[in-house]
């Protein structure tokens, strides 16, 4: 049993099965709390925890809410909207970050 209390950015993000670039947007949106001490991130396991299941609970609500309105014929199935993340939230509300370029070598 693991009996950590916080993770790190990389060990977040593989708990939640996501990128570090997502979760550091999630971090950046505040949707995810996290403390940085030093030069690095630390995130609670029960903050992820929470998060995972609000957000399980947000999107299993948007499908069916989409199963209710195809089934009620208010919608065609073809017409079902895209889940929207809260990393892909933070994308458009912020953009996406680029990579450094790379320098030549003196």
């Amino acid at each position: 049993m693991d009996t950590k209390e916080t993770y790190s950015t990389t060990e977040a993000a593989e708990y939640l099965n996501t990128s570090v670039t997502s979760l550091e947007e999630l971090i950046a949106a505040g949707e995810l709390p996290a403390a940085k001490i030093g030069k690095a991130y630390v995130l609670q396991v029960a903050a992820l925890r929470d998060y995972l299941r609000a957000e399980t609970e947000r999107q299993t609500a948007e499908r069916r809410e989409h199963a209710r309105r195809v089934a009620s014929g208010e919608m065609a199935r073809s017409e079902r909207p895209a889940v929207m993340t809260a990393a892909g939230a933070a994308r458009a509300r912020y953009g996406r970050r680029s990579k450094l370029p790379a320098l030549p070598n003196p």
